[in-house]
């Protein structure tokens, strides 16, 4: 195995649950990749006993990654670093501003026996730290100068700190790239359904909707008894009129909480 290349840095900013799990913004590409170090610190400790090794740990410390990239654009610069942009596009740096924790990955391009391979690796929880600069005016002849940022590697909260997986092609490896700082979906918010019923039943037992989803019923008289009116509040409103005809409702989109509220008298 040879690596060959590297390309396709993506960068997300990182929200951290009390049990590590994280969640993402969604991928964000920066300038092109240049460079990409990542140096690991280890846990070393030794216990000797009866003259021999009798416990060792080499247990991951902490990392620092230095991303070479070919432009410092201004969006990557303010969300890896915490500066604020306005909307004229002028970035002001700021010494409270604070870098937030980010998610970073790349795509490295390998040989295997003949063939292209595409390895992801991804560190989940990185900060980088507010880079020096160093111009210089063109000589006589022109020289190319790149950008470095450096970042600091840390672990979440359940240990995690990096994972990777190769793939036959470019394309799959940047989408699962992708996908691992994909914007997570919201959850559906669903809604109660509360029946205040006397001498009556509910054909719908459901004592929740989705938000959005549709909601219908019957509302049907016990034996021996005559339903009288039937009202239905959505949200705190009263939304009969709309919603029910005789002893049927039918809610189309249901937006709030339901109250179904009916009641029957003997005949």
């Amino acid at each position: 195995m040879a690596k060959i290349g590297l390309n396709n840095f993506r960068y997300a900013r990182l929200t951290e649950a009390s049990d590590g799990t994280p969640s993402y913004d969604g991928a964000k590409k920066p300038a092109k990749a240049i460079s990409c170090s990542v140096s690991i610190t280890n846990n070393e400790a030794t216990l000797y006993a009866d003259d021999t090794i009798a416990e060792s740990d080499t247990s991951f410390q902490s990392g620092s990654v230095t991303m070479g990239i070919d432009d410092e654009d201004t969006e990557t610069m303010a969300t890896l670093l915490g500066h604020d942009v306005d909307e004229s596009g002028e970035m002001v740096r700021n010494a409270n501003d604070t870098a937030p924790y980010v998610g970073l990955g790349r795509v490295i391009v390998k040989m295997v026996g003949g063939v292209y391979k595409y390895k992801v690796e991804f560190l989940y929880k990185v900060k980088f730290a507010e880079p020096s600069q160093d111009d210089n005016t063109k000589g006589e002849s022109l020289e190319f100068a790149t950008s470095e940022l450096e970042g600091t590697v840390s672990t979440l909260a359940n240990g995690n700190w990096s994972k990777t997986k190769t793939f036959d092609s470019k394309e799959d490896a940047i989408e699962y790239l992708e996908s691992l700082m994909a914007v997570a979906p919201t959850p559906a918010t669903n809604h109660t359904v509360t029946n205040n019923l006397t001498n009556c039943t509910n054909s719908n037992e459901a004592t929740e909707v989705e938000d959005g989803a549709s909601y219908s019923a019957t509302i049907t008289a016990d034996e021996n008894y005559t339903l009288g009116a039937v009202t239905v509040t959505m949200g705190g409103v009263d939304v009969s009129s709309t919603a029910v005809d005789g002893g049927v409702i039918s809610i189309a989109s249901v937006t709030g909480d339901i109250v179904v509220t009916a009641s029957a008298t003997a005949n």
